[in-house]
């Protein structure tokens, strides 16, 4: 009985955090709303996982008031929830005046979305479909086995994945094997998204060497070589919150080739290093950190003569 009980309030904290709290203030006028999301991110029973992770940033970026940053994790991921309850209801290229845009996307041909897991994101899919562009995601798979125990959140997970494809109107392209989708998307003349902040335990292949945070790490190349190999150019988007008056803008950057691949991914690197020395409250992979730096080591060991002489 007792393990019941557990189980039945581990739920109901699971509807709370992803159903209930995102969706109380979610009618009411953006001002209001945002104060009140606000307000219910200073429960600090919301989203333990990531505010636990977030304890880690402190050891990587200046945080001047720990209590202060976590509540702004809290918010970001309470914002991130409400988002999705708030788009569900409307047709896909409805648009928010509580949205600001900054860039435009490039007026022809296809193009490579860069992006990474800050801020926001869904409302990147929603300006690229406002603007007419239908989109295809690449995407690590949904692991729901691993969240058997936790129904509400699978539910959730899913109703996050459909969204995504109703708003980009194609299905999302899951490594592995998302290669031949991804290059079919682009040979159809449509924009690709990759979200380039990945790990090496979740895109282990293509991962180079490149610095952010002052650590030596990785970024996966995979949606750069299909940029490359299809010469179009990449176009790095992220989105922005003003946590004073609740205001998100999305940034769309200017395109730029994706050759020299090093060289882009280099540049990648340098604006997720601004991004989240500017905020790093809105960055929900901290809990990859740690263990990121080390999977990434091998690719600076030096290599020995044999290894160099089996490369030529």
């Amino acid at each position: 009985m007792p393990m019941r009980s557990q189980r039945l309030g581990a739920r109901m904290h699971d509807a709370w955090m992803l159903s209930i709290a995102p969706a109380l203030p979610a009618r009411l006028p953006w001002p209001l709303a945002y104060r009140c999301y606000r307000l219910i991110a200073r429960d600090r029973s919301l989203f333990p996982d990531a505010a636990n992770a977030a304890l880690i940033a402190p050891d990587y970026v200046p945080i001047d008031d720990v209590d202060a940053f976590v509540h702004k994790v809290r918010t970001f991921q309470l914002l991130d929830h409400a988002d999705l309850v708030r788009s569900r209801r409307q047709p896909v290229d409805w648009w928010p005046d509580d949205i600001e845009v900054e860039g435009a996307w490039p007026r022809t041909g296809p193009f490579v979305v860069v992006s990474f897991h800050y801020g926001t994101g869904l409302w990147l899919l929603r300006r690229l479909r406002h603007d007419g562009f239908h989109s295809k995601l690449v995407s690590a798979r949904f692991e729901r086995e691993a969240l058997a125990s936790r129904p509400v959140l699978v539910r959730y997970g899913e109703r996050r994945l459909a969204e995504v494809e109703r708003i980009c109107g194609e299905p999302i392209a899951y490594r592995p094997g998302a290669r031949a989708a991804l290059l079919g998307a682009l040979q159809r003349g449509m924009p690709i998204i990759g979200v380039m902040d990945m790990p090496p335990r979740l895109a282990p292949n293509g991962q180079r060497p490149v610095e952010f945070l002052g650590q030596r790490a990785s970024l996966p190349d995979g949606v750069l070589t299909l940029a490359a190999e299809m010469r179009v150019p990449i176009v790095p988007c992220w989105v922005e919150l003003d946590f004073a008056s609740g205001r998100r803008r999305v940034v769309i950057a200017e395109a730029r080739p994706a050759e020299p691949i090093d060289d882009a991914l280099a540049e990648i690197a340098r604006l997720l290093d601004r991004l989240l020395r500017k905020e790093p409250a809105g960055w929900t992979f901290w809990r990859e950190w740690r263990a990121w730096i080390d999977d990434a080591a091998p690719l600076y060991a030096p290599r020995s003569p044999d290894a160099a002489s089996l490369s030529r």
